[in-house]
Parts: C-alpha cells; structure tokens; sequence
C-alpha cells in the first residue's frame, strides 16, 4: 500500500496551477451583456500562495428603446497577490485560502444619451420634464483607469489526474478612477468597468468558478507499508 506525502522542500514551489474563470464568460452570455473572458495563475509554496488573474471584458448595455441610453467598455483588467493556505500539503494539493489582491482595469468607454433624466414609467411618451444633454455630452467616447483592493477566500479541489477545480469570493474596496477630461472641466465616468462591476459604486462583491491545470513542480514521496504475515503463538 502506498501513501502519498507532500513534498519535503518547503522553498521550492509545489504546484502549478493555470485555469479558466467559467463564470466570467457564462454570466456574460446569460445576461447578454457581453463577452468576458479571464486566465487565473498560482504558485503554491505549500502555505504561502502567489496569484495573478489576468481578463478582457466587453460590457455592453443598449436601452435606447426604453429611455435613450447605451454604455459600452471595453479592456483588460488584471489582479494580483498573496494568499494563506490553511490545509495541510497533501499530494492532491487541495487549498482553503485567504488572500489579499491588488487590481487594475485599463478601458475605454462610450455613453450615448438623449435624455438626461426622464421621471416617467418607460411605455409613457417623453414630456416637458425630460432634459436634453449638452450636445458634446450626447456621444462620449473616452478612456481611464481604474484601480482598487480585493479581499479573496476560496479553495481548489482535486478532480482528477491533473484537473483541479475552484472557486473564489471576493470583496472590492477602495476603487479609483483616472480619466480625461471632456470639455469644460467636465469628466466622463464609466458606466461599468471591466474586472470590478458598476463605476457607480466604491466597493463590490463577486465570484470566480476555476477549471485548472495543476502541474507539480515537485516529485511527491511515497512511502510503502508493507503487511507481513506473522506466526500464532497459540
């Protein structure tokens, strides 16, 4: 009988994990509200996880039948950082984590909008209250950068062979954004931004759903219990 052990070598990293978020791109098809695509890579040293997403989305909201309005953006994001493993190493490398992230989305976004503000229920027709924007705010197409903090936990589990799978709940916080200046010391905001969520809000929740690779980077040791028959004393 063979029982594996995790390897002995504590600085070298064990595994490798390279994986797909199927969440990201199934949400998007669901919701029809674009394509979002992202690669997830980790580096297991045993306790110590070192992670790195890295996506492109395409957000694309079209209500211009019900109140005027279309918002698009388009980019890639990527997300970075440590995480604890709170398992005992084992061969099948399964992990419990927490971890902290630092992530950065790079997009350009366009607004279009005939109506600043409508107070009427969408089948109702448009009347005197409905304000018209600015010509120069009617079609904007311009580009920022957001940055923001994410706190992580999640696990993987041993499929098979060398499939993993795993899931991942995140909490973003501290969101920032850079962009251009419009016209008149006016600044376009997005409507969403590719990686975090809506730009209207300063903190998000969300989820990835990995399949993964996981390659081992190091032998795993095997250790042999072999069962001897012994003599009765009786």
């Amino acid at each position: 009988m063979a029982k594996h052990k995790a390897p002995q070598n504590r600085i070298w990293p064990t595994t490798w994990y390279l994986g797909v978020d199927l969440a990201k791109t199934f949400v998007g098809w669901y919701q029809n509200t674009g394509h979002a695509y992202e690669i997830h890579g980790s580096i297991d040293f045993s306790d110590i996880l070192l992670d790195v997403d890295y996506g492109l989305g395409h957000i694309q909201r079209n209500h211009t039948q019900y109140n005027g309005s279309f918002a698009s953006a388009t980019g890639p994001y990527f997300r970075m950082g440590l995480g604890y493993n709170f398992l005992t190493s084992t061969a099948d490398h399964n992990q419990f984590f927490i971890g902290f992230r630092y992530a950065r989305s790079f997009l350009g976004f366009q607004l279009k909008s005939d109506k600043f503000q409508c107070n009427h229920p969408r089948d109702k027709g448009c009347d005197k209250q409905c304000i018209l924007p600015p010509p120069f705010l009617r079609d904007i197409k311009s580009s920022a950068i957001a940055h923001w903090w994410e706190i992580v936990a999640g696990g993987k589990v041993y499929l098979m062979h060398i499939l993993s799978i795993g899931c991942t709940a995140r909490y973003k916080f501290g969101k920032r954004i850079a962009n251009n200046l419009i016209k008149d010391n006016v600044y376009a905001l997005p409507f969403d931004i590719p990686g975090f969520g809506l730009a209207a809000f300063d903190h998000a929740f969300g989820y990835s759903l990995y399949i993964l690779l996981r390659i081992p980077l190091q032998k795993s040791n095997k250790t042999y219990h072999e069962h001897v028959p012994q003599k009765s004393v009786t």
